[in-house]
Parts: structure tokens; C-alpha cells; sequence
């Protein structure tokens, strides 16, 4: 056998060669580690989030993650020890040395893992939840279309503000014309001699049968029933009731601890308003699986059925149809002159006081917007369009037959452009509180989605739509322990991980 032999130095430089070595790849397991704490920490939450809420998403299009995982009371510890568990899992803790798979070298073992923050639907009074719908029909409702609803919904709620009170008007008229027929009534009897005999001041009584019967029929009209006034059978409308007795707005909440910057301006409500049209219920569109069949008209009024939900939304829509049709009016001169014409004998018996006949012209108007407006809401609910502010070739009644409205199958001419009934209905939302707009849509969801035995204990103020963690990973060096120059490092290396998941885009 044949010796050999190394000089000092050379064993030396040989030493410091290797151990050069080990500290690079040490240094480059230290990176890849680093970079395998991130897979393993987004893999994680990626896992956690994946156990979304399947009700919201399947009938509503919307990811939630229940905080309350299908019990009756919220925490995120819940959360916690899911994320932990799916952690666990991605951490091979088996050995450095594996069977058939050699050595591996990034093992990583969690160490800290703790709650840095989270955010519920029902947080900063609904912002968050609109914000999400919002960024959900983005990409549906470009910002120029937008500008045209807009423009369409202020038009809507300038004419409301300047022309509303057309049932005052009619109150008003009336009250009026019987003050007047008293007073003429009186005078005349004063008139009249003691022995029965006219005197010469006595004038004959002007026939007021006309504008009497305008103001008549209005005010029977206005005390009649919405829904029998409009529908001639009443079997189609929806008689499902709400027993849940939902109330998110004035109930005791779960609170989240993140923050968003939300946009609460008119684009952003018109966004959620075409996710509605898309995702909820109304008149016109039931959806499969969803337990209330007026979903949107349950947003707009909040009552406790559908009943009472569509006869509110017609109520609302009614107004708005009175105020356009009393604006329409009021600039056509034939018909204004018409109505004059009926409140000036009115005058007469008033001593041509121009404040009466001032008061009953106007209230010959509201009557007259009124039942036009009554076949308005019939021809929206027979599936035809109405506009804003209709033309003299759209308009329908005549001052002298106004009883024919009392025919429920009279409505409105037929108009080849204008807005439907849900269009009337998204400008009824469109003027909605945002906060009661946003509870509302999550009383929708959260009655649906306790209908269903397996999410009976599901509440949306348990919804989570972001959560915040800090993870953090340890692993033992491998090469620096072959480093035999200097002194050897036989702690741990640690990877602290912030990472963040958000249901909103």
C-alpha cells in the first residue's frame, strides 16, 4: 500500500475550500427555504379559504368563509386551527431522510402561527359588503353606461322632489270645493227673503257635477287597495312570508378588525344595483332555490312577505309616475287650460277668488296625474315599458272619463321606449340608504340560506370576507454543521410570513 501526504497548507486551503462550499449551499437552502415558507403559507390560507360558504356562492355568486363553521356561535379560532391543520399537512415532519424519496432538505416545521386581522360582510355599516358586490359587476357595467343611469336616476328624483304631494292636492281640492259649496250655500240662504222669496242678488249654482266626480273618483281610488287596484287576479302574486324575523341592522353584530377604503359614490351603487338585477329575485324573474320570490322589492320596502313587499315597491313607483305625469301636465297647455276651466266655475261661487280656483286647478291635475298613473303601474306589471316623462302621443286618460280607470283591465297605451318595472325598481334602490341597502341584501341571503337544514345556525354578521395571518416556519441548517471553520451554528432559522386573503378582488 502506497502512502501519501499533504502539505499544512494545502489541507488548510482544502478546509476553507469546503467549508466555502457549505456556507453557499447553505446560503442557497436558506433562500429556497425562505421561498418555500411562502408556498407553504399562501398553499395554507389558499386551503382555508376553499372551504367557502356553498349556499352564497351557488345562489348568489358571492365567496364567503362562515366564521361560525355551521354552529351558532362565531370564532376565529375556528378559522385558526383549520389553517394550522392544512399547515400541519404541507409540513413534512417524517425525517430529513425519507424512504425512496432520499434526502430532503427543505423540511420546515411550523412554529407561531397568530391572527393579525379579519373582516366580516356586515362591517363598517355594510360598506364592505357593497364593495364587494360592486367589484363583483365591475366588469359588466362599464363606467359610460353608468353615467346614463345615472343621469336617468336624478331626473327621476328631481321630478319627485319638485312635483310630489299629489295626494295633499286632491285632499286639498276637495276640502276646498265643500268649504266653497258651504259658504255659497250659506249665502244664498241669506239671500232669500223671510217668506222663501228669492232677492235679486241670487244667482243660479254653476254645475260642478264634473269636477265633483274628477275628484271623487280620485279620492276612492287613492283609498282602495294597491294590489287590488292593479291586479285584476290577485292568485299570481306571491304569498310567501318571512318567519325568521331577520333584522341585521338593528341586531347585535360580530365585528371585524380590518379595515377597507371603500368608493360609496353613485358608481358604485349603480354597480350593485346590476348585480341585484342578475342575482336577485323580483316580480318579473323568481330564481330557483332562493325562498323569497321578491327578493328586490324585499330590499327596497323590508317587510315581512312578499305581499307586502311588491305592494310597497308599487306604492313608491306610484309616486314616482304622479310626478312625472303631473310634470307632463303642467306644460301641456290644453290640458291645463281644460282643468281651468273646471276649477274657474268653481271661482264663481267663490267670488272669483283666484286662490281657490288656484287650489282646485291643482288638485284637478293630481287627480288627473293620478289615475293616469294608476294605469301606469298596470301596464308595468303586465310586462310593458312606461317613460320617464311620457309625450302627448303616450298619454292615455281624458278629464271627462276618468271612471274608465275603475276597469282593471284598462291600462296605459302601449310605448315602444321607456323603463319596465324592474328599471322603476332600481331607481327606487338607487335612492336607498347604503346601509340599509347593504343589510337588507344580507337579510335576503341569510333568510335563504337558514331555509336550508344543513345552514340553519348561518348568519351573515359571521361571513368572512378577509382574513390576515402571521406565519411563522423553523428548520434546522444542514451544511453549516459540516462547516469547520469558525464556530458552528446549531440553532434554528425561522421564516416569518404575513399573508392575506381577500374574497374581494
Amino acid at each position: 500500500m502506497r502512502r501519501g501526504s499533504i502539505t499544512p497548507f494545502c489541507a488548510v486551503s482544502l478546509m476553507l475550500i469546503t467549508s466555502l462550499l457549505f456556507v453557499l449551499l447553505e446560503g442557497a437552502r436558506v433562500y429556497g427555504l425562505d421561498c418555500y415558507a411562502d408556498m407553504k403559507a399562501e398553499a395554507g390560507m389558499d386551503s382555508v379559504c376553499g372551504e367557502y360558504q356553498p349556499f352564497l356562492w351557488q345562489q348568489y355568486g358571492l365567496l364567503f368563509l362562515d366564521g361560525a363553521y355551521g354552529t351558532e356561535f362565531f370564532s376565529i379560532n375556528y378559522i385558526t386551527e383549520s389553517l394550522e391543520n392544512h399547515l400541519a399537512a404541507n409540513c413534512d415532519t417524517s425525517g430529513w431522510l425519507q424512504e425512496g424519496l432520499g434526502l430532503d432538505l427543505f423540511q420546515l416545521r411550523m412554529d407561531e402561527l397568530l391572527v393579525e386581522g379579519y373582516s366580516l360582510a356586515t362591517d363598517e355599516d355594510g360598506e364592505v359588503f357593497l364593495k364587494y358586490v360592486a367589484e363583483r359587476a365591475k366588469e359588466n357595467l362599464p363606467l359610460g353606461i353608468a353615467e346614463d343611469l345615472y343621469e336617468n336616476y336624478q331626473a327621476a328624483e328631481n321630478l319627485e322632489k319638485q312635483h310630489g304631494g299629489v295626494e295633499e292636492s286632491i285632499w286639498e281640492a276637495k276640502t276646498v270645493l265643500a268649504e266653497v259649496e258651504a259658504e255659497w250655500e250659506l249665502k244664498q240662504e241669506e239671500n232669500t227673503g223671510a217668506e222663501g222669496e228669492s232677492s235679486e242678488e241670487e244667482i243660479e249654482k254653476p254645475d260642478i257635477s264634473a269636477l265633483t266626480n274628477v275628484l271623487d273618483n280620485a279620492r276612492r281610488m287613492q283609498n282602495s287597495s294597491m294590489l287590488n287596484m292593479i291586479f285584476a287576479d290577485l292568485s299570481a302574486i306571491s304569498k310567501k312570508e318571512d318567519s325568521l324575523s331577520v333584522d341585521l341592522q338593528h341586531r347585535k353584530r360580530e365585528e371585524g378588525t380590518l379595515h377597507f377604503d371603500g368608493d360609496s359614490g353613485w358608481y358604485q351603487k349603480l354597480l350593485v344595483l346590476h348585480y341585484m338585477e342578475d342575482f336577485f329575485s323580483n316580480y318579473f324573474n323568481t330564481k330557483e332555490g332562493h325562498f323569497l320570490n321578491y327578493e328586490m322589492e324585499y330590499v327596497a320596502c323590508g317587510k315581512d312577505s312578499d305581499w307586502k313587499n311588491l305592494e310597497g315597491v308599487l306604492k313608491k313607483i306610484m309616486i314616482i309616475r304622479e310626478a312625472s305625469n303631473v310634470a307632463y301636465l303642467l306644460q301641456d297647455e290644453e290640458k291645463m287650460a281644460l282643468a281651468g276651466e273646471l276649477a274657474g266655475m268653481v271661482g264663481l261661487m267663490a267670488g272669483e277668488n283666484p286662490s281657490v280656483v288656484k287650489v282646485i286647478q291643482i288638485g284637478i291635475i293630481g287627480a288627473w296625474a293620478y289615475m293616469e298613473s294608476v294605469l301606469d303601474i298596470r301596464a308595468l306589471v303586465a310586462g310593458e315599458r312606461i317613460p320617464l316623462m311620457k309625450k302627448e302621443r303616450e298619454w292615455t286618460t281624458e278629464l271627462t272619463n276618468l271612471w274608465s280607470v275603475f276597469d282593471k283591465e284598462t291600462k296605459a297605451k302601449m310605448c315602444e321606449e321607456g323603463l319596465s318595472y324592474v328599471d322603476y325598481l332600481k331607481q327606487l334602490l338607487f335612492t336607498t340608504d347604503n346601509q340599509k341597502l347593504a343589510y337588507r341584501m344580507m337579510e335576503v341571503m341569510e333568510i335563504g340560506m337558514r331555509q336550508v337544514k344543513a345552514y340553519e345556525n348561518c348568519r351573515m354578521d359571521q361571513m368572512l370576507v378577509a382574513l390576515q395571518y402571521k406565519v411563522r416556519f423553523r428548520s434546522q441548517p444542514v451544511f453549516a454543521l459540516l462547516v469547520s471553520v469558525g464556530e458552528k451554528y446549531e440553532g434554528n432559522y425561522y421564516f416569518s410570513k404575513n399573508v392575506k386573503r381577500s374574497y374581494i378582488p
